[in-house]
């Protein structure tokens, strides 16, 4: 509700500023990026980007906006999670957009841009024409494409950004800014595939509004909008709440269903987590259009083919070869997915780990239990 209601507002403060945006005098006019801090929801986690236009003599302060997308889209949450959404640019004053981040309680940064006159009039001759209606609406993709992206590109021709290689990875800058939210940065990194696992440069890096600030830091003027703080807004996960906890207290007591009847249960339980997961992955990788879900070797672990063995689960002892070759296939299964792991074709993370022993204790229960009911 409170996104909802945030959104309406800034759909208000959009109306009045459907014509073009020039200024008398380009000397003294000025162009700033501007760097918004990470907010408590999911979709500001990582922060915020945008350009300030200022031009005093004409009374002009808008901000050129990359971010905003339209909630009352048909399909809404179905075209965001298949990659399908549009994205679009639009125009609002300064001051209705420092309200929005004041509210929120998140810190603004302005870095003014060493801009030569003829450049800021090129800037501001692209700004316009993207804004254009037939022009505005671009495909969101999350590392590609987005509300960072589209000013880096912009600027791109005008600004002599650093070089070189970025010390972290795609999969790794993003769990630099989900560190507190334990089971955000768990969901995220099940559904992320391994091409965020390779060597990117400082550019590709610059998918994060942090990034983006950095690389400008030598190159603009800075002033604080609004003060910044170290202290992240989403609330902490309690360790003992955590994935890693819960899924070490899931394993541990796995280990005490080989020993005690009271924990047998848990197997089953576990062969149903896993058949749902792996359906669930299965489905999100297939249906989605975001590039950076494909290759995504987490399906040899959180595999869909635990859905048959659930299936044969009933009727294990009339098929007792057949379900003891399954569950084979699916130790298999598990050990590659390890392999892959340890040769860091693709990141993981602690509680995977758990999951995993998790399910090889399970097949083996359960394959044991097939054996004595069948004896």
């Amino acid at each position: 509700m409170r996104l909802k209601i945030i959104g309406l507002l800034l759909a208000g403060s959009l109306l009045f500023l459907e014509t073009p945006i020039y200024a008398s005098d380009y000397e003294n006019s000025k162009i700033s990026l501007i760097t918004c801090s990470g907010g408590s929801e999911l979709y500001s986690t990582f922060g915020h980007s945008a350009l300030r236009v200022q031009d005093d003599s004409l009374a002009i302060d808008v901000i050129f906006n990359f971010g905003l997308f339209d909630f009352n889209t048909p399909n809404f949450y179905m075209k965001f999670l298949r990659g399908r959404l549009n994205y679009m640019l639009g125009i609002q004053t300064t001051s209705d957009f420092l309200w929005q981040y004041n509210y929120e309680g998140r810190g603004v940064v302005e870095q003014e841009l060493f801009l030569t006159p003829s450049q800021k009039r090129e800037i501001m001759d692209r700004l316009n024409f993207l804004y254009m209606p037939e022009n505005r609406n671009y495909l969101y993709s999350f590392l590609h494409k987005n509300c960072t992206t589209e000013l880096r590109d912009l600027l791109k021709p005008y600004i002599s950004f650093p070089e070189g290689k970025e010390a972290s990875t795609f999969r790794e800058l993003i769990n630099s800014n989900v560190v507190d939210s334990k089971w955000t940065r768990t969901g995220i990194n099940l559904i992320l595939g391994s091409n965020l696992d390779k060597e990117i440069s400082i550019w590709e890096g610059m998918f994060l509004p942090e990034k983006l600030y950095n690389g400008l830091k030598s190159l603009s003027k800075e002033r604080e909008l609004l003060p910044r703080t170290d202290k992240s807004l989403i609330k902490k996960t309690h360790f003992l709440l955590s994935p890693l906890f819960i899924s070490l207290i899931f394993f541990l007591g796995l280990v005490l269903s080989r020993f005690f009847r009271v924990f047998k249960n848990l197997q089953l339980i576990s062969l149903i987590f896993s058949a749902l997961l792996g359906l669930v992955l299965l489905l999100i990788i297939v249906l989605t259009d975001h590039v950076e879900l494909h290759a995504n070797y987490n399906l040899l672990w959180c595999n869909p083919l635990y859905i048959i063995l659930l299936g044969m689960y009933p009727y294990a002892a009339r098929f007792k070869k057949s379900f003891r070759i399954m569950t084979v296939v699916m130790m298999f299964f598990s050990l590659t997915a390890v392999i892959i792991w340890l040769n860091k074709v693709q990141g993981f993370l602690p509680e995977y780990v758990f999951i995993l022993a998790s399910q090889v204790i399970m097949l083996g229960g359960i394959r044991t239990k097939v054996d004595e009911e069948s004896n």
